[in-house]
Parts: C-alpha cells; sequence; structure tokens
C-alpha cells in the first residue's frame, strides 16, 4: 500500500512539475525574488511560500525520489522574508532557501494547508526557526510510525 501510495504521489508530481514546465514557472519562486512570509494555522504561525504554499523542514535526509514528494524551495533572486518571517533568518544552501539553517521544502500533494506534517520526518517551521511536532502521522496502514526520512 505504502508503494502505491508513493507511486501516486510522484505521478502527481510528474504531472505537476510538467505543467510548470510548459508554463515555463515555478510554482516556488519568482524571478525577481523568492518570498518567505508567515500564515496563522491551527498548528500556530508557520512559515508559507509566498503564494501561501506550506513550508516544511526534514528531520532527516530527502534525496532521490523524495525530492519528488517534497520539493526544495529553490533560492532565485532576492530573498524576502514578509510577515513574522525575518530576513536575517533566511539564507541559501547549494541553492535551496534555509531559514534558521534548516532546508525549506514544500509538499507537492498539497497547494495549502499543513496535511504534510509529521509526515516521512517532515515538520512545519514556526518563525523562531523551531520544527513543529505536535501532528505527527504514521505512513502505510500497518499503524509504524515514521520517526525519520524513510526515503
Amino acid at each position: 500500500m505504502n508503494k502505491l501510495k508513493l507511486l501516486a504521489a510522484a505521478s502527481v508530481v510528474t504531472l505537476l512539475t510538467g505543467a510548470g514546465a510548459a508554463f515555463g514557472q515555478s510554482a516556488h519562486t519568482s524571478a525577481a525574488s523568492t518570498v518567505v512570509t508567515t500564515k496563522s494555522t491551527s498548528l500556530g504561525t508557520i512559515l508559507v511560500t509566498g503564494s501561501g504554499q506550506t513550508l516544511y523542514a526534514d528531520m532527516g535526509s530527502c534525496t532521490g525520489g523524495c525530492l519528488q514528494i517534497w520539493p526544495p524551495l529553490k533560492a532565485k533572486g532576492t530573498l524576502t522574508a514578509k510577515g513574522k518571517a525575518k530576513a536575517a533568518d533566511l539564507g541559501k544552501k547549494n541553492g535551496q532557501v534555509t531559514y534558521k539553517g534548516h532546508l525549506l521544502y514544500t509538499f507537492a500533494s498539497a497547494a495549502t494547508g499543513t496535511s504534510g506534517e509529521g509526515t516521512g520526518g517532515f515538520y512545519v517551521v514556526s518563525p523562531s526557526g523551531s520544527l513543529i511536532t505536535k501532528a505527527a502521522k504514521t505512513i502505510g496502514s500497518s499503524g509504524g510510525s515514521s520517526s525519520g526520512g524513510g526515503w
């Protein structure tokens, strides 16, 4: 069942990636700047992209197929902080946006919301740079919990 879910998620990502390439734009950044702002949610105030997509940090190591499900927020142009996000806490590492040293990712299966919270070791980030780990989710039907990347 896990493989089926991952295959379905990868298929959605492939379609979304193709659509973005066809229109010549990225869902995560603009040419002029990459914006990190904040949004109030049931988990508290969290970091989001300029278009409102939730940002996550990885507690494990996301590589390979994981990056299709958890696309990194690419740093293009000027990094801009809005809302309660702090410009001094933004950075870049190998072309990816960081916040207080955490590499930032989006969740390909959700345009907005916090549905990726706790999945596969990914957690939303507060404006203080802390990871919000209140709602850890299990992956699969066996009832086992996920404590790390697992990708």
